[in-house]
C-alpha cells in the first residue's frame, strides 16, 4: 500500500482543493437543497444537457427512443434532509441540510444511488418521474466505500409502473459513447447528458478516499446527477458520483464491476462487508541501481515491500524486502501496475478490490534471491486516524471538564474543510498521514478542549490537542479503556488523597482530585448545556 502521503496528492481526494468532495461534502452549514458533491455548473457545458423530452422528439434511432423511454420510468428523485455531527463539540449535532440527488430502480424492489447524498440523513424522500408525491424511503444497506446506497419504498403504489434498470456485463472501452440521466440543479425535470469514455483508471473516491476503479467522461456531471444512472444502449454502464473541479468537462462514474461487487457480496454475506485491503507499503523497482543491488534478473519485475502493519493479516507471511512479482498469477510490472485490456494498465489494488473479505489471494514473491509463492485471507482492517466516519458519531468523555476524544480525519476537517492539513495542529496532521494501526482495538485518545471550571484552573491551553499516553502509569488502548480506567479509580477512591494523572505528549501531565472531579461534574455539565459526560457506549 502506498504512503498515505501520496493519497494526499490526489486532486480528488485533497481537501483543501476540492469543492466536488470531501470539502463540500462536509459544508455542513449550507443548507441549499442541492447535491453538495458535485462541482458547480460550468457555462460550456449547459448546452450538453437536455431534457427526455426533448431528446424524444429528436431521436431517430427506435432502440435509443426504448431505452430512453425505460429510463424516463426507472430514473428516480432523492430528497434528504440530514443532521451532521459536529466533531469538535461531540456532544452535539449542526444544524441540518437538505440535499437532493438522483437514483434508479434495480432488482428486488431497490433503490441504488449514491451513499454522500443520504449520510446522517434524518428524512428520505422519493419521487418517480411525472409523479409529484414523495414516498418515503428506507436505507437497506449502506457501502460508504464506494460511495453506494441500496434504498427502498414500502408503499406499494410507489412501484406501480416501474422496472428495474439492468446492469450491462462489461467496462465501457474508451471513446464510446454513453449517457448520464438525473436531476441535476437548473430544473427540476429529467435530464440527460450525452458523452465518451475518456479512461479507466484507480482513483480515490472522495466520499470515503477508498481507492477504487473509476470510469472518467467528458459528459456534464452537475450538481443534482448524483446517484444517477450512465446508460449504454440498454443497459447500464455505471453511476454518476463526483466530479472534478479543477477542469472542464471531466466527471467520473462508479463502473458496474464495483456496483456488482456490493450486490454480490450482499448476496453471499447477507451484509456488506466492504471492499479487502492489503495493509503493506511499497515502493517501485524500476530504478536499476534497485533492481541490481535486489540481485533481479532482467525477466523479474515487481514492487518492493517496505513495511507491512502488524494488525494486518499480511504481516503473518509478507516480509520487508520482499519483492511481489505477481498476484494470483497476474504478472506486477516495476511501477506497480498490470495489464488491464489492450492499451490499458491499472494499479495491481485492482486484483484486490475484486475479492471479498476473508478471500484467499496468492502472492508469488522472491526473498533474498528465492522464488516464493505465499497464500493468505484478505482482511478489511481500519485505518489508525479513520479516514471516515459517517453516520457515527463521535466519542468523548469529559472528566472534571477535560474533554477527551478520537483523532480522526472528520475531526481535523473541523479546522478547514479545504485546507485541514495546513491549519489543524501539526502533531495530530502527522497522526493522520503517517501512523500505522497495530492493534484492532486501537484508537489515539487526545485531548481537544477545557471546559474552564474551578476543578482545573491553572492547567494552561497548552495541554490541548495532545495525546493521552497513559493514567496513572497504564497506557491508554482507546476511549473505552480510558473510561473503564476512570470509572474504576473513581468508585475505589473515598479518600480524600486520591488522585488521577493524566500522562501525554513531551512528558508532560495533568492530576486531577478524585473527589473535586466528582463534585465538579454536574456543575460543568449544566453550565455548557451538556446532557452526558460521555458517549453513551461508554456510560
Amino acid at each position: 500500500m502506498e504512503d498515505n502521503t501520496l493519497v494526499e496528492e490526489d486532486p480528488l481526494s485533497l481537501a483543501d482543493d476540492l469543492s466536488t468532495s470531501i470539502a463540500d461534502q462536509l459544508n455542513l452549514g449550507n443548507s441549499e437543497e442541492v447535491d453538495s458533491q458535485q462541482r458547480p455548473i460550468l457555462p460550456n457545458q449547459q448546452s450538453s444537457t437536455k431534457t427526455i423530452d426533448s431528446l424524444l422528439a429528436t431521436e431517430t434511432d427506435p432502440d435509443a427512443i426504448e431505452s430512453l423511454e425505460l429510463v424516463l420510468n426507472s430514473v428516480v428523485k432523492v430528497f434528504c434532509t440530514s443532521i451532521p455531527c459536529n466533531f469538535y463539540l461531540p456532544w452535539q449535532m449542526k444544524r441540518q441540510v437538505a440535499h437532493t440527488s438522483s437514483g434508479f430502480i434495480i432488482k428486488n424492489r431497490w433503490i441504488l444511488s449514491n451513499a454522500h447524498a443520504v449520510t446522517n440523513a434524518s428524512s428520505i424522500r422519493i419521487r418517480k418521474h411525472g409523479d409529484a408525491k414523495k414516498y418515503s424511503a428506507r436505507i437497506l444497506y449502506m457501502a460508504h466505500e464506494c460511495d453506494l446506497v441500496i434504498m427502498t419504498v414500502d408503499d406499494d403504489k410507489f412501484w406501480n409502473g416501474l422496472e428495474p434498470l439492468t446492469f450491462s456485463d462489461t467496462i465501457p472501452r474508451l471513446q464510446e459513447s454513453i449517457t448520464v440521466v438525473g436531476y441535476p440543479i437548473g430544473g427540476d425535470n429529467l435530464s440527460v447528458t450525452k458523452g465518451v469514455v475518456s479512461r479507466v483508471v484507480m482513483s480515490t473516491y472522495s466520499h470515503s478516499l477508498e481507492h477504487l476503479l473509476t470510469i472518467q467522461i467528458d459528459a456534464a456531471i452537475n450538481p443534482g446527477n448524483s446517484g444517477g444512472p450512465a446508460i449504454q444502449g440498454k443497459h447500464v454502464i455505471g453511476m454518476s458520483f463526483q466530479g472534478q473541479a479543477q477542469a472542464q468537462l471531466i466527471g467520473y462514474i462508479v463502473p458496474v464491476v464495483v456496483i456488482q461487487h456490493v450486490l454480490d457480496d450482499i448476496e453471499l454475506h447477507n451484509k456488506y462487508t466492504a471492499f479487502p485491503i492489503m495493509k503493506f507499503y511499497y515502493q517501485h523497482m524500476e530504478n536499476t541501481s534497485y533492481r541490481e543491488y535486489l540481485k533481479l534478473t532482467d525477466d523479474q519485475h515487481g514492487i518492493l515491500v517496505t513495511s507491512i502493519e502488524k494488525a494486518c493479516i499480511l504481516s503473518k507471511v509478507l516480509q520487508e524486502d520482499d519483492v511481489i512479482t505477481a498476484i494470483d498469477n497476474v504478472p506486477i510490472a516495476d511501477d506497480g501496475t498490470i495489464y488491464f485490456r489492450r492499451g490499458e494498465r491499472l494499479s495491481f489494488r485492482y486484483i484486490e478490490k475484486l475479492k471479498f473479505v476473508d478471500d484467499i489471494i496468492t502472492l508469488k514473491v522472491i526473498r533474498q534471491g528465492k522464488e516464493l509463492t505465499l497464500t493468505s485471507s484478505l482482511d478489511k482492517i481500519p485505518t489508525l486516524v479513520p479516514l471516515h466516519l459517517h453516520d457515527k458519531k463521535p466519542e468523548y468523555l469529559i472528566y472534571a471538564g477535560i474533554v477527551f476524544t478520537v483523532l480522526s480525519r472528520f475531526y481535523l476537517y473541523e479546522f478547514g474543510k479545504r485546507d485541514w492539513h495546513r491549519k489543524a495542529p501539526t502533531n495530530l496532521v502527522n497522526l493522520a498521514l503517517r501512523s500505522h494501526l497495530e492493534e484492532l482495538n486501537q484508537q489515539i485518545v487526545f485531548i481537544s478542549q477545557i471546559l474552564i471550571d474551578d476543578v482545573n484552573y491553572g492547567i494552561t491551553s497548552d495541554v490541548t490537542n495532545n495525546i493521552l499516553k497513559s493514567v496513572n502509569g497504564i497506557p491508554i488502548e482507546n476511549i473505552k479503556h480510558l473510561a473503564v480506567l476512570i470509572d474504576q479509580l473513581s468508585n475505589t477512591s473515598d479518600d480524600d488523597d486520591a488522585y488521577v494523572r493524566f500522562e501525554i505528549e513531551d512528558k508532560k501531565f495533568i492530576v486531577i482530585s478524585c473527589k473535586r472531579a466528582k463534585q465538579s461534574e454536574g456543575r460543568i455539565l449544566k453550565q455548557n448545556s451538556i446532557a452526558q459526560p460521555r458517549s453513551e457506549h461508554l456510560c
